[in-house]
């Protein structure tokens, strides 16, 4: 009943965060040095009937007339079986510089639109349905004028990173966006900010004898708040001649535990795949039949930087560093 009145909720949240880096932080857009595409998507709670199926895609190069770099994100977000649909959109400018020699800064912002809709004709109410026949009813409720609605929306974004580190900041809906399927403003209810930190390290293992590197560790770190919610995730992910291999926590900071994620993929010279399984840890338990995730991604030239980003260093087997 108290569910009718008043319900919260939070963004779409991904479990392979740099798969999706301009979802992450805008200030990714162009950092990679070359034109990149991301694909992902996202089943979440697969024996819970209608829950949640997500699906982005994303573009961003990197623009040196303009110092910096573009980016273009779009993202669907279906709930019970495409009862209520979501569609973000995002359009991205970062400005890069360095900062002494093995440092630099990218500072970006997001302008972007998000359109929702909802199928009315398929939402089943109390006076639907005759409690001594089960025969179906027409409803009384009355729909809102308008089945869709949209709002525009901005973002901004800092990033510091070299060859070892990198450290990041976002802040999404500055402006807290109404959102409400009527026109008028007392049943609107306020987008909370969101905002993202998050750290990560690259770690070259040596091998004994030659000083032949063996493998990296990248411990990664990120942390979200967007209104009363808070989401802490915390991993270690190894690269080993291509592959990748890692677990991560995702909990509040309470130390409620919400699941565990397993991470493994592949990277040849352009192209990078990646699978995650969230094995849920609340409450839902196995009863969930967890949460699978999917991502691709191209670069459209050969990447030659020596960067501390996760999945996007191709593996050297290489003497001395």
């Amino acid at each position: 009943m108290f569910l009718t009145w008043f319900a919260q909720g939070q963004d779409v949240s991904f479990s392979q965060f740099y798969a999706h880096p301009l979802y992450l932080n805008p200030a990714f857009a162009g950092s990679l040095g070359v034109p990149r595409i991301n694909l992902q998507y996202r089943d979440q709670w697969h024996a819970l009937p209608g829950a949640y199926v997500t699906q982005s895609l994303s573009f961003d190069l990197p623009v040196p007339l303009l110092q910096g770099g573009l980016g273009l994100h779009l993202v669907r977000d279906a709930q019970a079986e495409g009862l209520l649909k979501t569609l973000e959109t995002g359009f991205i400018y970062a400005s890069h510089f360095r900062v002494g020699e093995k440092w630099r800064v990218s500072g970006a912002l997001e302008a972007g639109y998000h359109h929702h809709r909802i199928d009315w004709a398929r939402l089943v109410f109390a006076d639907n349905v005759d409690p001594y026949r089960g025969e179906h009813l027409p409803t009384a409720e009355i729909p809102p004028a308008d089945q869709a609605y949209g709002y525009a929306d901005f973002s901004t974004g800092l990033l510091l990173y070299g060859e070892r580190l990198f450290a990041g900041l976002a802040v999404h809906h500055l402006s807290e966006p109404a959102q409400s399927w009527y026109r008028d403003t007392e049943n609107s209810s306020r987008l909370y900010r969101k905002y993202t930190l998050h750290v990560g390290t690259r770690i070259p293992i040596h091998g004994h004898g030659y000083w032949r590197k063996t493998f990296d560790l990248s411990p990664q770190v990120v942390l979200l708040q967007q209104g009363p919610f808070r989401q802490f995730n915390y991993g270690l992910l190894a690269n080993y001649h291509g592959f990748t291999g890692g677990a991560w926590l995702r909990q509040d900071l309470a130390f409620r535990y919400d699941a565990l994620i397993f991470l493994v993929g592949y990277m040849k010279k352009r192209w990078h795949f990646t699978y995650s399984y969230d094995f849920t840890l609340s409450g839902l338990g196995a009863r969930s039949g967890g949460t699978s995730e999917i991502s691709l991604s191209f670069l459209l030239r050969d990447f030659t930087q020596d960067l501390a980003f996760p999945f996007y260093r191709p593996y050297k087997d290489y003497i001395g560093e």
